[in-house]
């Protein structure tokens, strides 16, 4: 996989082509309006409570923040209003650059990441720090595709990635030992007839790599580190990513539909199907 640098943002069938392969989309100024009042907003932010979530969450389909500790903001409204313009000006940038994508996809939520990753403390399935593939357990995606933009707002430090070979090779090599048994095996046999199937075998695929040591230890390895004032793009339930430090990161998550794809067949659902046809 390679880390694709974008110096000139313009609508180009190679960034297409790059996502759906396994890249990630580099580029070295956020190419979003994104303004620094905003950015020390949020970087002041610090929560407390052990009680709090993850992240900082603003759902646009519901104009709504979640997430955050109520004795680190003073102002709630600010945070929204930060949140939702943080929110518009990514999706401005997606519809512009990747219209092919935004045309008919499902918009979802954009978060704050303000706490440092690096020995943060996390409930096992939580943690970040472990290579994984995305999937969501409250808004399953039925085989269309999780696209994530990320910005580094720290002022001085960058945010650590690791990555590792994407999921054709991933479930060549693992799904079968995951659970899935192919179009008559049995187990995961109605993968493709019922609604959720695909999700939860995704559900249950990303906690599977979290937990297996082997691939954890004997993967292909790629580190990548994103400066301040950076943002990247990537497909997270075709890359399996971790993140090994950093803090202050803003995310913005759409879901595209897989017949949206320059290439449908690199979309999961289509892999494990043609995984399924084979056996």
């Amino acid at each position: 996989m390679e880390l694709v640098t974008v110096e000139q943002v313009s609508q180009a069938p190679e960034l297409y082509r790059a996502l759906e392969a396994g890249n990630l989309l580099f580029f070295p100024r956020i190419p979003f309006d994104l303004p620094e009042e905003s950015q020390a907003y949020l970087r002041g932010i610090a929560q407390t409570s052990q009680a709090f979530h993850k992240n900082i969450a603003y759902r646009p389909g519901q104009d709504k923040v979640t997430g955050f500790d109520d004795k680190s903001v003073a102002d709630p409204e600010k945070l929204h209003s930060v949140l939702r313009d943080f929110s518009n000006s990514a999706l401005d940038f997606l519809r512009r650059v990747f219209p092919r994508y935004m045309e008919s996809c499902r918009i979802d939520y954009a978060s704050f990441r303000g706490v440092e990753e690096e020995g943060r403390d996390l409930s096992f399935k939580k943690r970040n720090d472990l290579l994984h593939i995305d999937a969501f357990p409250t808004r399953p995606t039925g085989g269309d595709l999780i696209l994530r933009t990320f910005a580094n707002i720290h002022p001085s430090r960058s945010r650590v990635w690791l990555t590792s070979d994407p999921f054709a090779p991933l479930a060549r090599q693992y799904a079968a030992d995951a659970g899935w048994r192919g179009a008559s095996g049995g187990g995961l046999a109605s993968l493709f007839t019922r609604r959720t199937a695909y999700d939860r075998f995704m559900l249950h695929f990303h906690d599977y790599l979290k937990s297996n040591s082997q691939y954890q230890e004997s993967c292909a390895k790629y580190r990548w580190e994103f400066p301040p004032g950076s943002a990247w793009m990537v497909f997270t339930d075709i890359v399996p990513h971790a993140v090994l430090s950093g803090q202050h990161a803003l995310e913005q998550t759409v879901i595209v539909r897989r017949d949206a794809l320059l290439t449908p067949a690199s979309a999961p659902v289509e892999i494990l199907k043609s995984l399924g046809a084979t056996r």
